[in-house]
């Protein structure tokens, strides 16, 4: 049947789903000096590559929270350096970054440098994207107090806001040496949606049908398993223990929309009208 072709679509879920909770950390409850952070229940590490940074709290009101002066952040005013770079790492969820914004300057705080930042996001240390800004960027206090947006949906042009890594590193160039890193905002990944290059392929041994459906919902596999609904937001809606052969459900309760279903073999879309 036409409709059961409309099952095997796991790539293109990756944009259009997110299924997780996203959080900004605005460093406002952390501790001066600390070398992690925790946010949403996550606990990230603060490693440094070049120079050294951690919690900063002894300058009121120079940070940015997105919409006006905060008082806490990441930075390296303790060893400014050619070259200063650091990741925020995580060994337990896997996250996806959104954005997030950051103060630029030379050992004197002047902006008015030339100067470039390069992102790097990595997952199990291997590099999934890598972009370097070289313009754009704030070269004084103005309306966002002296910190330049950092739009991972729009970097160079490009979207890696839906790629999981489990490490961002931040890297200056030219004559940037020192740099102050606030208002995180990224998605906590649930592992529901992977990123582009570890799609799983669906498995020829999963079938799930009739999709679209009215509320009947049939899947054919030939092993047991266990498949788990989920809402657009990431919400799980509904699991399902499936037993060799055909196990019949249904989702009658839900209202029109479009579902995720997740099994052992992959994810895949599921309509109901």
């Amino acid at each position: 049947m036409k409709s059961t072709t409309f099952l095997m679509i796991c790539s293109l879920l990756i944009s259009i789903f997110s299924f997780g909770q996203t959080s900004t950390e605005v460093f406002e409850t952390e501790s001066n000096g600390s070398t992690s952070f925790t946010d949403n229940g996550v606990i990230f590490n603060i490693i440094s590559h070049v120079s050294t940074f951690d919690i900063q709290a002894n300058y009121p009101g120079t940070g940015w929270n997105g919409t006006a002066n905060d008082n806490r952040y990441i930075d390296n005013s303790g060893s400014v350096a050619p070259g200063a770079s650091f990741s925020i790492k995580t060994t337990s969820n896997l996250f996806k970054v959104n954005r997030f914004w950051v103060f630029l300057s030379n050992n004197s705080l002047n902006q008015n440098v030339v100067g470039d930042l390069t992102i790097v996001g990595k997952l199990s240390g291997v590099t999934k994207f890598s972009q370097t800004k070289t313009s754009g960027f704030a070269t004084s206090l103005g309306s966002t107090n002296g910190h330049t947006l950092i739009d991972l949906t729009n970097l160079n042009g490009q979207n890696y806001s839906n790629l999981i890594i489990d490490e961002l590193q931040i890297t200056l160039g030219g004559a940037y040496t020192y740099a102050d890193f606030d208002a995180f905002t990224w998605v906590k990944d649930t592992n529901i949606v992977l990123a582009t290059g570890e799609v799983k392929a669906p498995m020829e041994n999963v079938s799930i049908y009739p999709n679209p459906t009215s509320g009947p919902l049939s899947i054919k596999t030939d092993e047991n398993s266990k498949a788990e609904i989920y809402s657009p937001e990431g919400k799980l809606l509904k699991s399902i223990d499936i037993k060799k052969g055909v196990t019949d459900t249904d989702i009658f309760e839900f209202p029109t929309g479009e579902y995720l279903i997740k099994t052992s073999s992959g994810s895949y879309k599921i309509i109901k009208k």
